[in-house]
């Protein structure tokens, strides 16, 4: 019983709850990445907390990995959206190639290949891209179909890793919503065991 009492008087805030003075190292941003934002990492913490409200060691450690999985989720959306913006130039270039290099003689190809790749990394240029594409029949949306191509196992590999860290928080929050439901039934019952 002491060792309860010197647990709950040894709490670090976090908001309105506070994290056990054995949790704390846990509590921090285990593997934010360069140019991730500590601010927005603990503000996610601060909304799963205030959601949660874990009472007991193992409802902290569970919430405390909720927050990192779903940071990591997060993480996974924005490098998606990276590798769209990366694979852009690919995707420009590529079509660039079949607009330019169809009906050329094989001989060639590398130079097209090459005034391609040229006009692609360029391609803030849009205007000039977009009446090209657009006089080749191609319009945004086969731009963004063909990044989708292009950025394919990078995205199938993201998607798999997001999947798997949704997976994982979902059987948390399943068993932190158990564990809830079955104190709040004890509770429950203590207070009324007459009425059983």
């Amino acid at each position: 019983m002491v060792n309860f009492k010197k647990s709950q008087i040894a709490r670090e805030s976090c908001g309105s709850l506070t994290v056990p003075v054995e949790l704390i190292p846990f509590s921090e941003p285990s593997f934010l990445l360069p140019g991730e934002s500590r601010q927005d990492f603990e503000a996610i913490r601060q909304m799963m907390v205030d959601d949660i409200r874990p009472e007991t060691n193992i409802e902290w450690l569970w919430t405390l990995d909720l927050v990192e999985l779903s940071w990591e989720i997060l993480r996974y959306r924005r490098l998606k959206k990276r590798i769209l913006d990366a694979h852009r130039v690919a995707a420009i270039e590529a079509i660039l190639q079949r607009l330019d290099g169809e009906g050329m003689p094989a001989e060639a190809m590398p130079m097209v290949r090459a005034q391609a790749r040229r006009a692609a990394a360029e391609w803030r240029n849009a205007i000039e891209i977009e009446g090209r594409s657009d006089r080749g029949g191609f319009d945004a949306i086969d731009i963004n179909a063909e990044v989708f191509v292009q950025a394919r196992e990078l995205f199938d590999m993201f998607d798999q890793l997001m999947i798997a860290a949704q997976h994982r928080r979902m059987v948390l929050l399943r068993e932190i919503s158990i564990r809830h439901e079955f104190v709040r039934r004890v509770r429950r019952v203590i207070r009324a065991p007459d009425s059983l």
